[in-house]
């Protein structure tokens, strides 16, 4: 019996854990969409606000998400905030397709083999994670609608604003 319990306790400590409101940002990295010889660092982020959103082009509410992040990016980004798109498609072509019909200006990585979406343990497409400056997440964003735009806006705001 305790060779049982043993076997179930590892079993559920290699399981990922997902990175909610309180949790540290993980420490990963991962290639750049359009240029996959460079590398890109979540904690280099720190000191900053920050979104981390994942998505796919074959996302529908990826369509509404992608404009309305970029707008907050504009518009916050004097201030200290940055938003990083991690894109989860099998084929980087697809993702580069989306991207001739939706336009984004802020930086996209590549998580074709998955390692941060794991890392994350992305449960819905979209999904985003606001974090503080000090790498801390504040909030997390399961799925994307008008009603999500506008609650981001305020939660930027806060966070731009106390200095955390």
């Amino acid at each position: 019996m305790r060779t049982v319990l043993a076997v179930f306790a590892f079993a559920l400590s290699t399981v990922a854990q997902a990175v909610e409101p309180g949790g540290s940002i993980p420490d990963v990295s991962a290639p750049e969409l359009l240029q996959p010889s460079r590398s890109f660092a979540l904690k280099g982020l720190q000191g900053n606000v920050v979104y981390v959103d994942f998505w796919a082009s074959w996302c529908v509410p990826c369509r509404q998400s992608m404009p309305a992040l970029d707008k907050l990016y504009h518009k916050y980004q004097d201030r200290g905030f940055r938003v990083v798109g991690v894109n989860k498609d099998v084929a980087a072509a697809d993702a580069e397709r989306f991207l001739q019909r939706v336009s984004v200006t802020f930086p996209l990585l590549y998580d074709g083999g998955d390692k941060v979406a794991q890392a994350f343990d992305v449960q819905a497409m979209p999904s985003g994670y606001l974090v503080d400056r000090k790498g801390v997440v504040r909030q997390v964003h399961r799925g994307f609608t008008a009603d999500t735009a506008a609650a981001l806006s305020g939660e930027i705001e806060a966070l731009l604003g106390d200095g955390k």
